[in-house]
């Protein structure tokens, strides 16, 4: 049996990196705590922001409240490689250069530890070496196939 994507629920965040003037951003839904400092991601070996994660050894995290389904279409629709995925978003910089938004619920900064090969993605594990909250309650956006 397949697990479907709509059997579990997962959180959205927007997963950034930074490398030599080039920033990238994408929405994932598969990401977790392993540790009481560690962040795993999954992202897709076809993603451009992939590729600025591996190359800076390091990725920022911004968690994004259930009223952020715009902010996430953004960064969950288009490709880093064609279009700046940051515009019309305020962001700041984490301690690794990794792009983190103002306009969410936490960030996390991180430095790759950890790359696994997972048939055609690859899970990243990060130490956190900084965290933001924004807000102390908040709602999760939620992930569903159908907004993407």
């Amino acid at each position: 049996m397949e697990l479907g994507h709509d059997m579990l629920t997962h959180g959205v965040y927007i997963v950034t990196a930074q490398h030599e003037g080039k920033r990238g951003g994408l929405a994932v839904a598969w990401a977790t705590q392993v540790a009481v400092n560690r962040i795993l991601i999954c992202v897709g070996k076809q993603s451009a922001t992939r590729e600025l994660i591996l190359a800076s050894k390091a990725f920022g995290m911004s968690a994004l409240t259930r009223e952020q389904r715009d902010v996430a279409r953004a960064f969950g629709t288009r490709s880093s490689r064609k279009v700046d995925k940051f515009a019309g978003f305020a962001i700041h910089t984490g301690e690794t250069g990794s792009p983190l938004l103002d306009d969410c619920a936490a960030t996390w900064d991180c430095r790759v530890e950890a790359v696994f090969d997972l048939d055609s993605a690859k899970l990243i594990v990060g130490r956190v070496v900084a965290a933001e909250r924004f807000k102390e309650h908040y709602e999760p956006l939620i992930y569903r196939e159908e907004d993407y």
